[in-house]
């Protein structure tokens, strides 16, 4: 059963992907909140509509505002689902990927987000096979690998443009007219040259060794400057999540401090209607001169507990939540 519905939310969200969004604040406000209830399908048109939300205006202004009062989503979190629905294909809506996960594969370069990778414990996945984890071990696995490739290649290039430009000296000096009538002189700058492309191709020949160390320290900068933006994103979310939780708890002080004011009250009454019931039982009103102002009195109070009894009553029975 559950599968069937999955099913009909993936079907819904392909045939809704082409259709033309709102432009009343009211009305997607109430969409987004629809597919937040449903689940992991629902993750690309919530993307798809906060993006909307944002790049038309709706909010005039107040897209923060509206993020925070209308959808109880915080700015960060907003950000990812709008990058999951902008750079991911449509079959991903049918997967059971959370949004975080889905996040990860969306920053990945889009040439390797169908390609199998090694994991660091041997196992081959494909991006929607990992967890979040293996998600981000890829992921710097892969920045290491470009930003290797890319040291490799302008080390490289300078040592073969400067073997070049020695060549083309030596191949320029080779091609000088002999002089058959006398004896050839070697030019004077022959040996210099010839002494410098030597250089150049011994320093070609260590320059592997050279690539190597660099590419190690560049990928422990990048690694450090991968895990220092983890952190910052990690510290967003933490920083939303304790406003959340000192909303919660502010809600709970003072539900509390509600709860001991009208259990003081309650006893309070309940010592009041005691006294009532020790009066009622004592009282004769047969004893009582017609119209006197203490049967007036004593009607009025019965006529309030009356009242306000049924009053709470109702109110017990039919709590008002809003």
């Amino acid at each position: 059963m559950e599968n069937a519905g999955r099913r009909d939310i993936t079907s819904q969200a392909e045939e809704t992907s082409a259709v033309e969004l709102s432009h009343n604040l009211t009305t997607v406000t109430t969409e987004i909140k629809a597919y937040q209830s449903i689940g992991g399908q629902a993750i690309f048109e919530i993307g798809r509509r906060l993006k909307w939300v944002k790049e038309n205006d709706l909010a005039h202004g107040e897209y923060m505002k509206w993020l925070k009062e209308s959808v109880n989503m915080n700015p960060t979190t907003a950000q990812r689902f709008v990058k999951i629905a902008s750079e991911l294909p449509n079959r991903y809506s049918s997967t059971d990927l959370g949004w975080k996960a889905l996040y990860e594969i969306a920053t990945m370069p889009p040439e390797e987000r169908d390609n199998p990778q090694q994991l660091d414990s041997g196992e081959t996945k494909k991006p929607d096979e990992m967890t979040v984890r293996e998600l981000r071990e890829t992921k710097r696995k892969l920045a290491a690998a470009y930003s290797e490739n890319m040291a490799n290649q302008t080390l490289l290039t300078q040592a073969d443009k400067k073997a070049q430009k020695l060549q083309a000296q030596v191949t320029k000096l080779q091609q000088r007219d002999p002089d058959i009538k006398q004896v050839e002189v070697e030019p004077a700058d022959y040996q210099d040259t010839k002494a410098d492309l030597k250089a150049a191709n011994e320093k070609i020949a260590d320059l592997q060794k050279l690539v190597d160390d660099a590419v190690d320290d560049h990928n422990q900068r990048l690694a450090y400057e991968l895990e220092l933006e983890k952190a910052k994103a990690d510290q967003e979310e933490i920083k939303a999540d304790l406003n959340d939780l000192e909303v919660k708890r502010q809600n709970m002080l003072k539900q509390n401090a509600q709860i001991r004011e009208v259990q003081k009250m309650v006893k309070s009454i309940n010592e009041l209607l005691d006294n009532f019931a020790v009066l009622r039982n004592r009282l004769d009103t047969t004893m009582l001169p017609d119209e006197s102002s203490l049967v007036q009195g004593l009607t009025e109070m019965a006529d309030k507990l009356i009242e306000n009894g049924q009053v709470l009553h109702d109110d017990l029975a039919h709590p008002y939540r809003g």
